[in-house]
């Protein structure tokens, strides 16, 4: 697995306080694996950009949202009755958002850094059907 950050990146860019020292390690190896799943094209150096994502996502980690999705979107309607008690809530449609809206905020933050860095699958898929009857 490719490191596209560290310990002391995330450090530096969220302190020293962004995770217990024992767990670091841990969160980092989750958001390296991450970036690594995002099919990036590394230049040399690693581009701040790309180190900034890494520890959003190691935050991410940190505090339980990384692999995490949202199932609704924002509140469109909140309907409150006192007498008989009565509560009803309605919620957009998450997909309405774009394709990463169901993504917590700070992983869309760092797919949003990396985008440029991306690799475009430049393959054509040949279909062979059989054409036999």
């Amino acid at each position: 697995m490719t490191q596209y950050v560290t310990v002391a990146d995330v450090d530096e860019k969220l302190s020293s306080e962004w995770a217990p020292g024992d767990d670091k390690a841990r969160y980092v190896a989750m958001a390296n694996a991450y970036l690594s799943a995002q099919r990036i094209q590394l230049p040399d150096p690693v581009p701040d950009e790309i180190v900034t994502a890494g520890a959003e996502l190691a935050g991410a980690a940190a505090d339980g949202s990384l692999y995490m999705e949202r199932s609704q979107g924002v509140m469109t309607s909140k309907r409150v009755k006192a007498g008989s008690v009565e509560s009803q809530r309605q919620y957009s449609d998450v997909s309405a958002y774009g394709k990463h809206a169901a993504l917590p905020e700070r992983v869309q933050f760092a797919l949003a850094l990396i985008e440029p860095f991306r690799k475009i699958s430049m393959g054509i898929t040949v279909g062979y059907g059989n054409g036999h009857a």
